[in-house]
């Protein structure tokens, strides 16, 4: 993250009530995302030799080798809940609302790599 850049993260609850809507939390806002398909060979070359090669090409866009993978942008975005924290006072403050949290790396997205999963319930 550079200095300025959004730090956008994928929120979900582990808890789902049922009176309740399915967004995690009053911050949330659903927005599309872009899948990243990341594959195991190191090279765009090597790729090429794969039975999944052509599927791969045909569903993504920006194809390229990233750490020591290849990995393309899928053209087909996902509804995810997502929020924005920008700063660690931010992130105290959401946890402070809503008690437990855990920061994880999340199903890969072009726009959000991290993920916030509430565990506990809002605090009263």
């Amino acid at each position: 993250m550079t200095k300025g850049e959004n730090m956008k993260f994928v929120v979900s609850r582990t808890t789902v009530s049922l009176k309740e809507s399915k967004k995690p939390c009053d911050e949330a806002r659903e927005e599309e995302l872009t899948p990243l398909d990341y594959r195991t060979v190191k090279t765009l070359e090597a790729a090429r030799k794969k039975v999944w090669y052509k599927d791969w090409i045909e569903a993504g866009i920006n194809h390229r080798e990233e750490g020591g993978m290849v990995v393309c942008d899928k053209k087909v975005k996902e509804k995810q809940w997502v929020i924005e924290i920008n700063t660690l006072d931010e992130l105290i403050g959401f946890q402070n609302k809503y008690s437990e949290l855990m920061i994880m790396d999340s199903a890969p997205y072009k726009e959000a790599r991290k993920e916030i999963k509430i565990l506990g319930s809002r605090k009263k």
